[in-house]
């Protein structure tokens, strides 16, 4: 029954359990306050006049302050809890002493009171409700929870008029009050069930049973937390001027009211009925409509439906206001039947990205002093106009369009700071995600060469410059210049080679008494630094100093011989080049490697030279190779770096160079990107050196590129093109391509979400297939948050991503939130479903049935499509899948993986085919 009522209600599994209790709630709290209004309205009209009604009400806005602060000074030493309890529980004894007063003793001066208190109770008890409900549902949990919650109150008032209309005429008017006093008791009672029951894991941020918080601020302090928040303040103003429009409309449907039914009887008759049928009328708007209407359209539209109902009755009212009753029906019936089943749960969404310790203050304060205000100018202006300046009912319509226009505006800018709030909540937490993940390499360098500067440190010392030194990190450091000194002969050689791959020279002198190091290796370091750096004449140095390393004096010479100027020789230097370039073998490979770093430093006049490093077996060779292509600017040699990009100890180097060349060779990037015969690990390499080069013929080819069927290169095309335009955001996307591929990419994800359920719809499965087609849907998945980040830089959906595969079901709410108010509709409706973790497997399974159109019949289908797919690794898992289950009718299919490009696909492809035929062989024997 529960599961058929949720179905009924578009509501999640749970979430009537999550509800039901919070309904009740606000149904008694609401029936009270119906009741307290129909008994105060009828005791102070029996006593006073209608014209006075505005004065009772400015006696509300002026008191309700110092309510507040009363109810803030409580605050401080109960938990909310104990708050929210022990004020029903005074609520309820005061009812009581207005009941016996009125009962037993009437006098006149009670009747205002009784008014003047209703009012109180009735912008502080409601309010209490969604706060509670604030504390006990996540964002994505409220906005499903919050349209039944909601139904609560209009469900109350229905109740609460009825009972009201049958009360006064059985037992006359005061004795509602008594029935209050029993309402507001069984309140009491449920706001302790409720927060011992923390429905579904209640997120209240620590607070404890019976705990006494934080002392919360002032009233002067929540007043400072209001005006200090731009969003609270968006928030404050939405509230205002939504009371001052309902104040004076509600005046307005009673002056036109008795305008036309003028006998006290038929009147209150006629009220009553208005109550009752626009209480059912909100309240199938509540269950019918709210939680559909926020999930369809978003918080941003559901703000505007109370304004636009309330302009709609304005307009009757100038138009048939004079005419017809219904003009003032109508006019009522937008905050009866709107402002309770829709504008109600809206607003409080507003509230749920506000941190807790500030929502129960400032919630508190809007709610009451910032409401009362309203009612209080309202008044003010009813008085100003009507008994002032003589205006009719209908014509007071022209004040009130002005202030509906305020609202429209107030409801605009709310909704952009709520998205702009829930940004900051996601940004966050991306934030202390990639800080946690982030790399710890300059840190811990630093803080071993802070830490570490003693000999029993050197080969933690050693491990530190070997990652500065393979970061690339070539800037010199303090740190690094002090290590010169150390004790330790290969702390100072290493830190001597890394000063002079950074061209430092600021440590010449040091160098210069390095030269007379008691250690071979370290005097090399300091020859070939000062060979490279100083200008120096090697032989001279060798005469006065004596033993160095071969090559090291080989490298000096060439130095010295190729610099310009009188004792230049290209001859002699090329001749002595050739020796160290042709040195083979590995006992050749520091000499080959000095040379390769000479190469940097010399005149360009080396190119054949630099050719043969290029093609050195040796990765740290060659790496210093490719560095002195980009020092020189040799546009020649750009293919020879091409056909080192896809070798992945040089990736990052090959890339790093051939970005310096800009748009030089963004035509020769196109075509290797664009042929098929380039390896394909070269061409997956490609987008990340026109994401170097950040032009907008870079940003062309990338876009031309986007449809590649390799999934792999695919993403890479993505990343490139996020980074060109996060660096050059004035470069224009191409939105039509941008969104075809996002088409795509969603429909490719609702295809795999068919695959997962025919192979039996468990994602966290851990057999061979099922993991890789999990890895391929979190790749889909991110993509398409690619692709958006593209479409709409403006929103952060690489934050909103992250939050998505959050843990914490807060931040995963909040991102879902930020996507439904950011997305277009069309958008959302197919995008959303896929991503929320309250939609299973099973749903989503149906929901791309119905997407795709064809399914995905049986086990054979499911993998059939993953070796038709475009990406190797799933291709690679259905060719495993085919030989593990022996699906002889398949075997065509590997066929043609075994001329694929792509190695642990060809192998697989082999290994099943193999497979296949050993069964068969069985199968004979």
């Amino acid at each position: 029954m529960a599961r058929f009522l949720e179905r009924l209600l578009n509501l999640q599994r749970g979430d009537l359990a999550r509800g039901a209790l919070l309904f009740c709630y606000l149904f008694l709290i609401m029936a009270s306050y119906i009741e307290a209004r129909v008994a105060r309205d009828a005791l102070f009209l029996d006593q006073f006049k209608a014209v006075q009604l505005p004065y009772a009400d400015l006696a509300i806005a002026a008191l309700v302050g110092f309510v507040v602060s009363g109810y803030l000074l409580l605050g401080r030493h109960l938990s909310l809890r104990n708050l929210l309890a022990g004020s029903l529980l005074f609520f309820g004894s005061n009812t009581f002493v207005f009941w016996y007063l009125a009962h037993f003793h009437r006098t006149s001066w009670l009747y205002p009171v009784i008014y003047v208190w209703v009012g109180i109770m009735g912008v502080l008890a409601p309010a209490q409700v969604w706060t509670l409900a604030n504390y006990v549902l996540t964002t994505r949990e409220a906005k499903r929870v919050f349209g039944l919650i909601g139904s609560g109150s209009i469900a109350g008032a229905i109740f609460g008029g009825k009972f009201s209309n049958l009360m006064a005429s059985l037992y006359g008017t005061e004795s509602l009050l008594l029935a209050m006093t029993l309402e507001l008791l069984l309140c009491a009672g449920l706001v302790v069930l409720i927060w011992r029951k923390k429905l579904a894991g209640a997120v209240t941020e620590g607070v404890e049973e019976g705990a006494v918080p934080e002392e919360p601020p002032r009233l002067r302090e929540s007043v400072r937390l209001l005006w200090s928040s731009s969003y609270l303040r968006s928030i404050g103003a939405l509230i205002l001027t939504a009371s001052i429009v309902t104040s004076v409309a509600g005046w307005q449907f009673k002056a036109l009211s008795k305008m036309f039914i003028p006998g006290k009887n038929e009147l209150a008759a006629f009220f009553g009925n208005f109550y009752f049928y626009a209480g059912i009328a909100g309240l199938l708007v509540q269950l019918l409509c709210t939680s559909r209407l926020l999930r369809r359209f978003g918080l941003g539209v559901a703000l505007f439906v109370v304004p636009t109902a309330m302009l709609l009755g304005s307009a009757g009212v100038l138009l048939w206001g004079a005419v017809t009753i219904w003009a003032a029906i109508a006019l009522r019936c937008a905050i009866n039947v709107f402002q309770y089943s829709i504008d109600k749960p809206s607003v409080e969404l507003l509230y749920l990205p506000v941190a807790s310790e500030v929502k129960n203050q400032v919630k508190s304060f809007i709610d009451t002093v910032v409401w009362r205000f309203g009612d209080g100018l309202a008044a003010i202006g009813v008085l100003a106009f009507a008994t002032t300046l003589g205006w009719s009912a209908m014509r007071v319509s022209w004040v009130n369009v002005i202030f509906i226009a305020a609202w429209f505006v107030a409801a605009f800018l709310a909704h952009q700071q709520y998205v702009g709030t829930l940004r900051e909540c996601i940004q966050k937490h991306r934030f202390d995600a990639e800080r946690a993940s982030a790399p710890m390499l300059d840190r811990s360098t630093l803080s071993i060469f802070a830490a570490s500067l003693q000999p029993t440190d050197s080969k933690q010392l050693l491990y530190a410059l070997g990652l500065f030194d393979v970061s690339g990190q070539q800037a010199a450091h303090p740190a690094v210049r002090e290590l010169l000194n150390h004790p330790d002969a290969e702390v100072r050689k290493k830190a001597l080679s890394i000063l002079a791959a950074a061209r430092d020279k600021t440590v010449l002198p040091q160098v210069e008494r390095l030269l007379q190091d008691p250690h071979l290796e370290v005097r090399t370091e300091a020859l070939l630094y000062l060979s490279h750096h100083a200008h120096v004449d090697p032989l001279s140095r060798l005469q006065q100093l004596g033993d160095f390393a071969d090559f090291s004096i080989r490298s000096a010479m060439v130095a010295f011989l190729a610099r310009p100027g009188a004792s230049q020789n290209l001859e002699a230097a090329r001749v002595m080049l050739d020796a160290m370039v042709n040195e083979p073998g590995a006992e050749g490979q520091r000499t080959r490697l000095e040379a390769a770093r000479l190469l940097g430093v010399l005149p360009d006049e080396f190119e054949p030279q630099l050719r043969r490093l290029l093609a050195d077996e040796d990765p740290e060779v060659t790496r210093h190779a490719i560095r002195a292509v980009g020092i020189h600017s040799k546009r020649r040699l750009v293919l020879k770096l091409l056909d080192r990009l896809g070798d992945h100890r040089l990736t990052a180097d090959v890339a790093e160079t051939l970005g310096k060349f800009g748009d030089r060779i963004v035509g020769t990037l196109r075509d290797h990107l664009g042929d098929p015969g380039v390896p394909l690990e070269i061409r997956r390499e490609i987008p990340s050196v026109l994401a170097r080069i950040g032009t907008h013929a870079a940003e062309r080819v990338l876009i031309e590129s986007l449809l590649e069927s390799d999934t792999m290169l695919r993403f890479r095309i993505l990343s490139a093109l996020n980074k060109i335009h996060q660096q050059h955001p004035e470069i224009e996307v191409d939105a039509q391509m941008i969104e075809t591929v996002l088409a795509a990419e969603i429909l490719g994800h609702y295809r795999s979400y068919q695959i997962l359920g025919t192979l039996g719809g468990n994602l966290n499965s851990e057999e061979p297939v099922t993991r890789a087609l999990r890895e391929s849907m979190n790749q889909e998945v991110e993509r398409v948050f690619r692709l958006l980040s593209l479409l709409h830089p403006q929103y952060d959906f690489h934050s909103a991503h992250v939050g998505l595969q959050s843990d914490n079901a807060i931040v995963h709410a909040n991102a879902l939130e930020f996507l439904d108010n950011v997305l277009k509709p069309q958008l959302r409706a197919v995008l959303v479903p896929l991503l929320d973790g309250d939609i299973n497997v099973d749903e989503r399974v149906r929901l791309a049935n119905r997407m795709v159109g064809a399914k995905v019949e049986c086990r054979e289908d499911a993998i059939a499509a993953l070796v038709s797919s475009d990406d190797p690794w799933l291709k690679s898992c259905g060719a495993y899948a085919i030989g593990i289950l022996g699906l002889k009718l398949l075997e065509h299919q590997l066929d043609e993986c075994l001329s694929h490009p792509d190695p642990l696909l060809r192998e697989t492809a082999r290994w099943a085919k193999l497979r296949l035929a050993n069964l068969a062989s069985a199968v004979g024997a």
